[in-house]
């Protein structure tokens, strides 16, 4: 016989199966806008883009939390006007296996090439 914890457990986890499904599996949180994996694999991604190479020839060295003083993230464009408020986000160091490349992104989904180190 089930007991009535075991019971009231069942009658939670059936709605979300039958609505969430395998697509809760199919897209985990770490592939999620937002994420520092997410911004990690869209930055690996545009560098192996811009150099051309297979993206498993892109690696990780490093990623660490910055406060950036205004939206331009470290990176500002000539002739553009940023927001003047500090921006946490993330430094994202990349490397082909010979040269190093940071990124800068946002805690968000705004992620910005700031050129090889």
């Amino acid at each position: 016989m089930i007991e009535r914890a075991e019971m009231w457990l069942l009658c939670l986890m059936i709605p979300f199966l039958l609505f969430c499904g395998t697509s809760c599996v199919a897209n985990p949180i770490s592939d999620q806008p937002g994420t520092t994996e997410y911004m990690i694999t869209n930055a690996r991604q545009d560098l192996a883009q811009r150099l051309n190479l297979p993206l498993d020839k892109v690696i990780l060295v490093k990623i660490e939390p910055v406060d950036w003083p205004d939206a331009s993230l470290g990176s500002p464009e000539p002739s553009k006007i940023y927001a003047q408020v500090i921006t946490p986000g993330y430094r994202i160091i990349l490397s082909d296996g010979v040269n190093q490349y940071e990124y800068h992104s946002d805690s968000q989904n705004k992620i910005v090439y700031s050129g090889q180190n």
